[in-house]
C-alpha cells in the first residue's frame, strides 16, 4: 500500500479500523468474504472497521493478517496499528498514570494454527449462537480444548460488549472447589454474609459472559450442578464446556468432536501428494513435522508413509503431533515401523502443556482412572478385539459369569458416553470399537492383571462362534449383506489365528476357525486363507478331530482351485470327500465334490466331471441347499456344453441364474452369465457372448472382493473382442485383467490375460516397420503361456481354443519354423515380470 494511503488510513478516529478497511478493499474483498476467510463474523469485521471494537484480540489479528495475505511490510504496519490502538498510554508507566482498562478476557492466544477443523469450528460457533450451553465431547487428545478456545476467541472478538473467560478444571482434585475455581478465574472474591456462589451470581447477572469450562469429566456431577444453577440465574451467560462425557444439564447441546480424516491403511499405500488435501490428519502431521525438522517435505514417496502413520494413530491430533515431534530424532520410515509400540513412542509433548497432554499414555490414563471397577473390566477386555465387535461377542469376552447382554450393554454405553469406546450404529448390527491407542493401553492393563491369556481364550471362542454363524448365513443372505457383515470381522479372525496357530496356544481351535472361514477366505482373502490352511494342515495330529481335518482339506481344495493350482485342488478335494464319507457326512461332501468337478473340467475330463456333478446335484436338491444347487448346475452346464449338448447346457445355466437372482447372489449370477456366454459362443453368436459378459462385469461393481471375478470377466471380454477383431478394445480389457491378476498374485488369471496379449500381438494389423517385432513378441508370450499351463498342470481354457489356433496360424505363416521354435523356447524361459513387461509393449 502507498505511504499516503497508510497515512490517511491512520488519521481517523479508529486508525486500525481504517487501515483494515483499506487493506480489505485493496485485496478486493467484501466484508462477507473477509469474514469467511478469517473465520469471524461479518458483524465483527464491521465493528472493527467502524471503531466500535477498537482492540482486536491477538488471535483475531493473526487470522486477519493471514486472510488478507499481507506482505512483510504491510503486516508490520498492520500489527503496529493494532498495538497503538490497544495501548494508547504506552508511553506512561502504570505507576505514573491511570490504571489500565479493566480486563474482560483471559483467553490464551494460540501459538500454532489449527489444521483441518474448519467445518467443526463453524458448526460449534453456530451452535453457541443458538444455545446457551454447548459441551464438546470426544476422546482424550482429540482437541476439545483447542477447538473450544478457538471458537471462544472468535465469539469474544465478535461481541460488541461482553467478556470471555477460561476456567481450567483439570487441576482440581476435589469437586467442591468448582465454584471457587470459576470465581477465581473471573476475579470474584467472597464478601461478608454472602456465599461465594451468591457473589458469583451477582457478578454475572448484569453481564454478557462466555465461560469456557475446560475438562469437566473428573468433577462431572458438581460441574453439571454449578452450570445448571448459573445458567438459570444469569440470562446473559453462555457456557462452552469440554468433557469426555456430556454434563446432562437441561438445554445442553453436545458436539462430539471426531478424529481428523484419515485414509484406510489400504488407501494409504496408494496415495500421492495431490490426495493430501482430502485428509486433514496428513496436513497436520506435515505442519508439525516441519516445526520439528525444517527440512521435512511431503513428496509422492513420503505421503504413503505419513498416511499410514496418521491412519494407525486414528486421526487423533495429539497423537499425530507427538509422532511428528519424534522426527527430531527418528527418520520417517523408522517412525512408521516403530508404531507398534506407539504409546511408548508418543512422548515429549510441549513443555508448557499439562502433564496429561504430554504423552498419549497419560492422556488415556487420565480417563481410565475415572472409571468404576466394572467399567475398567469391560474397557480392558474390549481391547482384545482388533476390529471392533458386536454386542454378542462383547458379552462373551467382557462379561462375567451370570451377566446378560443387557448388563454388558449398560457398561459399554457408559464407556461410549465417556468417549472411551466408539459405537458404530451404521453397521448391520451395532458394533463397538476402540481407537488403537486405547486398545494398546487396555491390553497393557490386562497383562498387568495377568488376565491376557484367559481373555484371548474368550476371544477365540467368540470368533469361532461368529465364523460358524457367518458360514450358515451365506445361504440366506444376499452377497452384499453377507459381505458387509463378514468383512468387518477379518481383523478379529486374524488376531485369533495368530494367537492360536501362530503361537501354538490353541491349535485345535485355530484349525476349527481356519476351516470355518472357508467361504470368507474364498471371497475376501484367498491368498491369506491359503497360508492359514496350509499351516493348520501341517499341525494336524491325533488331537485334531476327523471332521476338522476334513473341513481343512475341503477348504484347501477350494482355495487351491481359486489360485489355479488345479492338481493340488483335485487331490485335496478327493481327500476331503473320502474323510466325509467315512464320517457319514454327505452334506459336507457336496463342496469338495463340486470342486473336484471344476478341476476335472479344467483338466479336460468332462465325462468324469459330469458323473461327479450329477450325483452332487441330486444330493444338494435332497438337502435343500439352493445356493449349492445353483453352483453345481452352473458347472454341469459347462460339461454339457463341452459335450455339444447346448440346449441342455443352456437350460441348466438359466436355472442356476434364476436361483442366484432370487437369492441376491450377484457374484454367482455373474459367473453363471459367463457360462451362458460361452454357450452362446459355442453356438456361433460371439456378439451375444460379449453382451452377456459385459452385463456380468457391470453387475460386479468395483468392490475389492470382486477382483478375482472381474479379472476373469475382463479376460473373457478380451477373448470375445479378439474373436471379433476389435483389437484396441481387447487390449484395454486384457490390461485390466492382468493388473487385477497381478494384484491378486493369481498365476492362472495372469496366464489367461497374457494369452490375449499374445493374440493381439500376433493377429492385430501392425505398421510394416514393427510388424516383425510384434509377431516375435506374440511368439514369446505364447511360449510363456504354454509353459505356465504346463507348470499348473492344466490345459488352456476352452474359451481360448479358437484364439490359440488363430495365433499359431498367424505365427507359422509369418515366422520361419526354426525362428519360431527359438522364440517359443525363449518365451518359456522368461520370468513372470519380463512377460508382464513384454505384454505391456504389445
Amino acid at each position: 500500500m502507498r505511504a499516503l494511503e497508510i497515512e490517511r488510513a491512520s488519521a481517523g478516529a479508529s486508525a486500525f479500523g481504517a487501515l483494515l478497511r483499506s487493506y480489505r478493499l485493496a485485496a478486493g474483498l467484501s466484508q462477507e468474504a473477509l469474514a469467511e476467510r478469517a473465520r469471524i463474523s461479518v458483524q465483527g469485521i464491521g465493528a472493527l472497521e467502524r471503531g466500535d471494537r477498537r482492540t482486536p484480540q491477538r488471535e483475531t489479528l493473526r487470522m486477519l493478517t493471514k486472510a488478507l495475505a499481507l506482505g512483510t511490510e504491510d503486516r508490520a504496519t498492520f500489527e503496529a496499528a493494532a498495538a497503538r490502538q490497544s495501548a494508547p498510554r504506552a508511553a506512561r508507566s502504570v505507576a505514573a498514570g491511570p490504571w489500565p482498562e479493566a480486563v474482560t478476557s483471559n483467553l490464551p492466544v494460540g501459538l500454532t494454527d489449527i489444521v483441518g477443523r474448519g467445518t467443526e469450528l463453524a458448526e460449534i460457533a453456530a451452535l453457541l449462537l443458538e444455545r446457551r450451553l454447548v459441551t464438546l465431547t470426544g476422546t482424550g487428545g482429540i482437541g476439545k480444548t483447542t477447538a473450544a478456545l478457538e471458537v471462544a476467541g472468535a465469539f469474544y472478538d465478535d461481541a460488541s460488549a461482553g467478556e470471555a473467560w477460561l476456567v481450567e478444571l483439570a487441576p482440581l482434585t476435589d469437586p467442591q472447589f468448582v465454584t471457587s475455581t470459576i470465581a477465581s478465574a473471573l476475579g470474584v472474591v467472597e464478601i461478608p454474609h454472602r456465599s461465594l456462589f451468591e457473589t458469583l451470581l451477582a457478578h454475572l447477572r448484569p453481564k454478557n459472559v462466555l465461560l469456557v469450562l475446560d475438562n469437566c469429566e473428573h468433577v462431572i456431577a458438581e460441574a453439571a450442578r454449578v452450570t445448571d444453577e448459573l445458567l438459570r440465574g444469569c440470562l446473559g451467560l453462555r457456557i462452552l464446556a469440554t468433557s469426555r462425557e456430556a454434563l446432562r444439564v437441561p438445554g445442553e447441546h453436545t458436539f462430539r468432536l471426531p478424529p481428523l480424516g484419515v485414509p484406510s491403511l489400504a488407501q494409504a499405500r496408494e496415495l500421492v501428494l495431490a490426495d493430501v488435501a482430502s485428509y486433514p490428519a496428513i496436513a497436520l502431521f506435515a505442519e508439525r513435522a516441519r516445526a520439528a525438522d525444517r527440512r521435512f517435505e511431503l513428496t509422492d514417496s513420503s505421503v504413503p508413509v505419513v498416511a499410514e502413520i496418521c491412519s494407525r494413530l486414528d486421526g487423533i491430533p495429539l497423537a499425530i503431533e507427538l509422532a511428528a515431534a519424534r522426527l527430531r530424532s527418528l527418520p520417517l520410515r523408522l517412525l512408521a515401523e516403530k508404531l507398534d509400540q506407539h504409546l511408548a513412542l508418543l512422548t515429549t509433548g510441549a513443555r508448557g502443556a499439562p502433564q496429561r497432554q504430554q504423552t498419549m499414555h497419560a492422556t488415556i490414563d487420565w480417563s481410565y482412572e475415572l472409571l468404576a471397577e466394572p467399567e475398567r473390566r469391560v474397557f480392558e477386555r474390549l481391547s482384545i478385539f482388533a476390529g471392533g465387535c458386536t454386542l454378542e461377542a462383547a458379552t462373551v469376552v467382557c462379561g462375567d459369569s451370570g451377566e446378560s447382554e443387557d448388563d454388558v450393554l449398560l457398561l459399554l454405553s457408559l464407556l461410549v458416553e465417556k468417549s472411551l469406546v466408539i459405537s458404530d450404529d451404521g453397521a448391520a448390527l451395532p458394533r463397538f470399537r476402540m481407537l488403537e491407542s486405547f486398545r494398546q493401553f487396555g491390553r497393557e492393563r490386562l497383562i498387568e492383571r495377568g488376565e491376557l491369556d484367559a481373555v484371548l481364550h474368550r476371544h477365540m471362542k467368540a470368533c469361532l462362534a461368529l465364523a460358524e454363524r457367518c458360514a450358515e448365513l451365506l445361504h440366506g443372505m444376499s452377497d452384499r449383506e453377507w459381505m458387509a457383515s463378514t468383512s468387518v470381522e477379518l481383523e478379529n479372525w486374524r488376531a485369533a489365528l495368530e494367537w492360536a496357530l501362530g503361537t501354538r496356544a490353541d491349535v485345535v481351535s485355530g484349525q476349527r476357525l481356519t476351516a470355518a472361514l472357508n467361504v470368507t477366505w474364498h471371497r475376501l482373502a484367498s491368498a491369506e486363507g491359503r497360508r492359514w490352511v496350509r499351516l493348520a494342515l501341517e499341525l494336524v495330529d491325533e488331537r485334531t478331530p476327523d471332521d476338522v481335518a476334513a473341513d481343512l482339506d475341503s477348504t484347501d481344495a477350494m482355495l487351491s482351485e481359486r489360485h489355479g493350482e488345479v492338481s493340488a485342488a483335485l487331490a485335496a478335494a478327493h481327500r476331503a470327500i473320502a474323510r466325509y464319507r467315512e464320517l457319514g457326512d454327505l452334506k459336507s461332501a457336496l463342496r469338495p465334490q463340486m470342486i473336484a468337478g471344476i478341476t476335472l473340467i479344467r483338466l479336460g475330463q468332462p465325462d468324469e466331471a459330469e458323473t461327479l456333478l450329477v450325483a452332487a446335484l441330486k444330493a444338494a436338491r435332497e438337502f435343500g441347499r439352493p445356493v449349492t444347487v445353483g453352483n453345481i448346475l452352473d458347472k454341469l452346464a459347462v460339461t454339457l456344453a463341452m459335450h455339444g449338448d447346448l440346449d441342455a447346457a443352456r437350460a441348466a445355466c438359466v436355472e442356476a441364474l434364476s436361483i442366484f437372482e432370487r437369492l441376491g447372489k450377484t457374484q454367482s449370477a455373474a459367473i453363471a452369465m459367463t457360462t451362458l456366454a460361452d454357450i452362446e459362443r459355442r453356438a456361433g453368436d460371439v456378439e451375444a457372448a460379449l453382451r452377456l459378459v459385459a452385463e456380468a462385469l457391470h453387475s460386479c461393481g468395483s468392490d475389492p472382493d470382486t477382483d478375482t471375478l472381474r479379472s476373469s470377466l475382463n479376460a473373457n471380454m478380451a477373448a470375445y473382442l479378439v474373436a471379433l477383431n476389435r483389437f484396441e478394445e481387447a487390449r484395454t480389457f486384457a490390461r485390466e485383467a492382468l493388473d487385477l491378476a497381478r494384484r491378486l498374485q493369481n498365476v492362472l488369471l495372469q496366464t489367461w490375460a497374457l494369452q490375449h496379449f499374445a493374440a493381439i500381438a500376433a493377429l492385430a494389423p501392425h505398421d510394416p516397420v514393427d510388424s516383425m517385432d510384434q509377431l516375435s513378441r506374440g511368439a514369446r508370450l505364447h511360449g510363456f503361456v504354454d509353459a505356465q499351463y504346463a507348470a499348473l498342470g492344466a490345459p488352456p481354457e476352452p474359451t481360448d481354443g479358437d484364439e490359440r489356433e488363430r495365433i499359431w496360424a498367424a505365427l507359422r505363416a509369418a515366422i520361419p519354423p526354426e525362428d519360431l521354435a527359438f522364440l517359443i523356447e525363449r518365451g518359456a524361459a522368461t520370468s513372470a515380470e519380463e512377460a508382464f513387461a513384454e505384454a505391456l509393449r504389445v
